[in-house]
């Protein structure tokens, strides 16, 4: 998929973080399963908008049960928004150069009822996207009014939708025109610095949460350590203590929590990728995380215990109790047993002190993380 090297998918970091574009462009644009699997149902979701037939493949990957699911919800939450002479626009290229050159982005679903304009965007990750302020929604809106505005269309309010249904959300948010129109100027002026070259490092969460710099980002570490060591000299002098700090100490960490906390688990990802391919973390090993035993098969499972005549209810409707409430019912049953496996645990970092045996051929076990 084709992007705009200022995208309103990325804006969250470049509005905020001029300096992010110049330093993001060394790094792979990678894709993962995940995004290849949200990639399938945005197609399956335009398919069902435009009355298509599905086909057994839709971008690249086979169509399942819960990826049409995902998108049938999608589809029927966009429909539940049109009226009979509503104008309505499916996966739509926008033109957004007035916010910069060569600026585009493609809005999932919108649709104009009068002055009003609905402007949708399906989600498929578990992580909860917010419709208020959402900056990408907003460059759609923009993107979506200039081009009506063209054709003699008048709009004057506009809802943002964030359509989530994986993750059992669904958020909107009510802007104004002359809110949207005071964005598009601070947009305008953010990139207009991006172009000139005036720009500079600004960390926030929101920023750096998905910004593959983050962990090689000096403005970001100075920031997280400024934070988190406050008035003190270093950190060793509240380490295990925090009743030492202040309340606005403590203020200050806690309205940083959500970006201190990405930045950690940034890098230990980082660090574990070092020690799978190889280099060595002083003080640190990879092994094998802990795995919970779990049902090889656990229809045939069902099929056993629904046979064993001994008056037991061995469920919680729909679904089976607890494996370890069952193996414990049944601890006399060595026939049970035979269902149950212990999954190797995949990869983890770890201290050189942690009683596991480090992972041998580690490379090997790449395919693990994926």
């Amino acid at each position: 998929m084709q992007h705009a090297r200022l995208s309103p998918s990325s804006s969250s970091r470049w509005l905020t973080c001029t300096a992010s574009v110049e330093a993001t462009a060394q790094y792979e644009n990678k894709s993962n399963s995940a995004s290849a699997w949200g990639t399938t149902v945005h197609g399956i979701g335009e398919l069902l908008l435009k009355d298509k037939p599905i086909p057994e493949v839709v971008e690249g990957n086979n169509v399942d049960k819960e990826m049409m699911e995902c998108a049938e919800e999608y589809v029927d939450y966009c429909r539940s928004l049109m009226c009979p002479d509503s104008i309505t626009l499916i996966e739509e290229k926008f033109d957004l150069t007035f916010i910069a050159p060569e600026t585009f982005g493609t809005g999932d679903f919108t649709v104009l009822n009068g002055t009003h304009l609905d402007i949708v965007d399906l989600k498929t990750g578990h992580n909860i996207v917010k419709a208020e302020n959402n900056s990408q929604l907003q460059l759609y809106a923009l993107g979506a009014i200039y081009d009506l505005e063209d054709l003699g269309y008048e709009i004057e309010t506009v809802t943002l939708h964030i359509v989530q249904t994986r993750a059992n959300h669904i958020d909107t948010w009510d802007v104004n025109y002359e809110d949207l129109m005071e964005f598009k100027d601070f947009a305008s002026t953010q990139a207009k610095n991006i172009l000139e070259g005036k720009t500079e490092f600004n960390p926030s969460a929101k920023g750096c949460k998905w910004c593959p710099h983050k962990t090689n980002c000096d403005a970001l570490y100075e920031h997280t350590e400024k934070i988190v060591k406050g008035t003190f000299d270093d950190l060793e002098e509240i380490e295990g203590k925090a009743n030492l700090i202040s309340n606005d100490h403590i203020k200050k960490i806690l309205d940083n929590a959500e970006l201190i906390e990405g930045f950690l688990k940034a890098v230990k990802e980082v660090a574990l990728d070092k020690a799978m391919s190889g280099e060595e973390i002083e003080g640190y090993k990879v092994v094998a995380s802990r795995s919970n035993r779990k049902w090889n098969d656990e229809e045939k499972v069902k099929e056993y215990l629904d046979n064993l005549d001994d008056g037991m209810n061995y469920y919680q409707e729909p679904k089976l109790k607890p494996l370890t409430t069952i193996l414990k019912t049944l601890k006399n049953d060595n026939k049970i047993n035979e269902f149950v496996v212990k999954p190797e645990g995949k990869p983890t970092l770890a201290p050189i002190t942690d009683k596991r045996k480090p992972l041998e051929k580690v490379s090997e076990c790449f395919d693990d993380l994926s």
